[in-house]
């Protein structure tokens, strides 16, 4: 087998927990940009706004609406796909454990996209507006959006991993004895 092959053998679950993690955050993020950016048209907040009580109710519902899209997403790309024991379990059982640890993220995605994008535009207030592609885009709102997701993918594959998709001790043994020859070996 390739060296290739035999890394992505080896290392399976967590290549595609990052390649399923970059599709989550991409469809989250094609959805808070959906609802962020025509509802501050809608409302009439200027794009290099990133305060006051119009933005911050539409800023949250943004939040909130890609967090539900995102974790839908996931959950069932990491069932079928990412973790290979994910559908030993009851959905209904592993669904609102999952969603309870991406509620803990998304309390982080929100503090830190929302501080974020606040600091940074205090720092680089000229990338609160910037021009590309025909429009005018808050590049501090984005580069603090892609901090917080570097963070979240992170706790989330540790909480999916250990609490929502875990191994079970009948499970545990059986690859033990498979991996050793069929005597099995005491847990480390």
């Amino acid at each position: 087998m390739s060296r290739i092959g035999e890394f992505a053998r080896k290392h399976r679950e967590i290549l595609l927990y990052l390649l399923f993690g970059v599709l989550t955050t991409l469809v989250g993020w094609a959805v808070y940009f959906a609802v962020l950016i025509p509802g501050k048209r809608l409302l009439g907040i200027p794009v290099e706004e990133t305060g006051g009580g119009k933005y911050l109710a539409l800023y949250t519902a943004a939040q909130v609406i890609q967090w539900v899209a995102a974790v839908l997403f996931a959950f069932f790309t990491n069932r079928k796909w990412v973790f290979e024991n994910g559908k030993e379990g009851n959905p209904l059982r592993q669904l609102p454990v999952f969603a309870g640890g991406r509620l803990a993220t998304l309390g982080l995605d929100y503090l830190v996209t929302y501080f974020g994008a606040r600091a940074l535009s205090a720092l680089f207030p000229s990338l609160n507006s910037a021009e590309a592609f025909g429009r005018e885009w808050n590049l501090n709102e984005i580069a603090a959006k892609i901090v917080a997701a570097v963070v979240v993918i992170v706790s989330n594959y540790f909480f999916s991993k250990f609490l929502v998709f875990r191994r079970t001790k009948g499970k545990d043994a059986e690859d033990n004895g498979k991996e050793n020859g069929g005597e099995e070996r005491p847990p480390v």
